[in-house]
């Protein structure tokens, strides 16, 4: 496979404290990288009145001279049925091989009847800045290496105690670059389609997920990096050792890199193409979460668009790191991260934990396009050989901690919408950060920061408290009081009602009846207190739901200061609704409770 470069980046050299970086500041990003002599197309046959398509045989001879000389269709992994008496007329994507020049070649191609569109097969990259490094050394791996992140950034291991969960009941599918799986740290708790695979290789549409290599078997700089994102994830627990964000969930492997390399290649090479199949297989197979911790600067493929489309139409959860050029959005983007169906993650600094990396790429428009920060230095994943352990940075290393965060969330409200996922992603967190101040820029941007228990918190369903507008009763939100029931009521419930689904309510009446100071306790579905209604019935002063003398005695010591009295029975004493407990109060209850009075019970 050939491959053209039509980029201009001027690369700075930075030693970061736990490695080299594979790539560094990008000063210039004219145009993307893409396959030399591929292109994919989208084209829909003409089918006429008799189901008969009489357009591909002429097409198939344009194609041939466009010098299309193979024709693939991209794989959507579903089945179709077709009768032997009618052509589909559904659109189908191809990846074509070519022999000429690949721009032109699209442009002519877009020409043609049926064909929606045209394009390069773009090349993507992970998103490791740096390349991942093996730990021989796997003593207190939690408080060396993860606890800053997972515990005092995050709030992960708290969120699993609140929430008695890690994920279980979740496929998170990961796009990457392929998976040591015979390391003894790696995730154990794999998806399987039954066959034994644990995913899918969609580069060249096999069940060989294992890492890209060189033909001499040697590995490239970047062939860990599939392994040590899966293990942010879902890294089995060992105890003292590492352990994944959501080790609860299950796991769909998914390689999307090229199996064609030189001695000479240093990175892994990944497609549009593949990173499309790779969304449709994860779509088709029931993941609930997709991360990509990889992208492609300053276009967003059709095909992957596409691809991406569906899967959130079908529901699916989409994560990708933001990239780590240290670019701001107005220069440009880097997809899929900055779609607006797809949670794009930065880069958030150990050093400083109040700023993003000084190479993560930054949003410019308010979170127009990047959504969140989460962790991205020094952060531990799967290793190569068994006992061993894998430390990276990079917007890499941040997206697979909020795609777990989003498995932890999916774990808990198996029936949330993907807009009600990323709507609580995008707006639960309190804490952010600021746009590094070695950025070339004007301007400090602010981001959320993804807390775990934040985000589960905010995803709770609130009760939803009804009060009868045909009664007269009437709330008052700053004290929680409830009053207008009428004396001697039976059912608060008459009154005030919890909508079903939404959460559970207590009442607990006084010692003599259901009258002032009587409670109405508000649960969520989880079963915690969310709030508290305190009854007042003006003039009942005891609580035992009828105004008479009694009340008029007890009125009277407050009214003289004798003794200490609740604010909810003073509230009720005032029965005149001048702001003050006095002998007129006294006097009105003591008149109704004989009969030659009235108590208004509408304040």
């Amino acid at each position: 496979m050939k491959f053209k470069k039509i980029i201009s980046i001027v690369l700075s050299a930075v030693l970061l404290a736990v490695c080299m970086p594979v790539l560094s500041t990008a000063q210039e990003v004219i145009t993307p990288e893409y396959v030399e002599d591929e292109i994919i197309f989208e084209y829909t046959p003409t089918v006429s009145t008799y189901g008969i398509d009489r357009s591909r045989t002429s097409f198939a001879s344009k194609l041939k001279a466009l010098g299309v000389t193979e024709l693939n269709e991209l794989e959507t992994y579903e089945e179709e049925y077709l009768s032997t008496n009618s052509v589909s007329s559904e659109s189908v994507t191809y990846v074509a091989k070519i022999s000429g020049d690949v721009e032109k070649t699209c442009r002519e191609m877009e020409k043609l009847d049926g064909v929606t569109y045209a394009e390069p097969n773009y090349l993507l990259e992970t998103y490791g800045y740096t390349t991942p490094v093996e730990l021989s050394n796997t003593s207190g791996l939690y408080t060396t290496w993860e606890k800053w992140y997972l515990e005092d950034i995050m709030n992960i291991p708290a969120a699993w105690e609140k929430y008695q969960t890690c994920g279980e009941g979740v496929t998170v599918a990961v796009l990457d670059n392929g998976y040591y799986l015979e390391a003894s740290d790696f995730p154990t708790n794999l998806w399987d389609d039954g066959n034994g695979n644990h995913g899918w290789n969609t580069a060249n549409n096999t069940s060989d997920i294992s890492p890209a290599m060189r033909p001499d078997g040697t590995a490239l700089d970047d062939s860990i990096h599939g392994s040590n994102v899966a293990g942010v994830i879902g890294m089995a627990s060992n105890g003292a050792y590492g352990v994944g964000a959501a080790f609860g969930a299950e796991l769909m492997l998914i390689k999307v890199a090229s199996d064609n390399y030189t001695s000479s290649d240093t990175k892994t090479k990944i497609t549009s193409a593949a990173v499309a199949s790779g969304i449709n297989y994860a779509r088709m197979y029931g993941a609930d979460v997709i991360n990509m911790s990889l992208g492609v600067l300053a276009s967003y493929p059709t095909t992957i668009k596409n691809a991406i489309d569906a899967a959130y139409s079908a529901g699916v959860v989409l994560i990708a790191s933001a990239g780590n050029n240290a670019t701001g959005t107005a220069t440009a983007l880097s997809y899929p991260a900055a779609a607006n169906n797809v949670i794009g993650v930065m880069a958030i600094d150990k050093s400083d934990t109040s700023s993003l990396t000084s190479f993560s790429n930054y949003d410019e428009s308010g979170g127009t396009y990047y959504d969140v920060a989460a962790p991205g230095y020094a952060i531990l994943g799967c290793g190569i050989e068994a006992g061993k352990f894998s430390l990276a940075s990079g917007t890499s290393q941040s997206s697979p901690l909020v795609a777990a965060c989003a498995a932890l969330y999916l774990s808990v409200y198996p029936d949330r919408s993907v807009d009600d996922v990323y709507n609580s992603i995008r707006n639960s967190g309190t804490k952010t950060v600021t746009s590094n101040s070695s950025v070339s820029t004007s301007q400090t941007y602010k981001y959320k920061i993804l807390d775990a228990v934040e985000l589960l918190d905010f995803g709770e369903i609130k009760p939803e408290i009804e009060f009868n507008l045909s009664t007269t009763v009437i709330h008052e939100p700053k004290t929680g009081y409830v009053y207008g029931l009428d004396e001697g009521y039976a059912s608060i419930s008459d009154y005030i009602t919890v909508t079903e689904g939404t959460g559970t309510a207590e009442f607990v009446p006084t010692a003599l009846g259901n009258g002032t100071g009587s409670v109405m306790n508000v649960y969520t579905l989880k079963g915690e207190l969310y709030k508290t209604y305190t009854v007042i019935i003006f003039g009942d002063v005891n609580g035992d739901c009828i105004a008479d003398g009694h009340d008029a005695v007890i009125t009277d010591c407050i009214a003289n200061n004798f003794g200490e009295y609740p604010d909810c029975t003073k509230y009720a004493a005032d029965v005149d609704f001048d702001g003050t407990v006095e002998q007129s109060d006294v006097q009105l209850i003591a008149g109704y409770a004989i009969g030659t009075g009235f108590v208004s019970q509408i304040r």
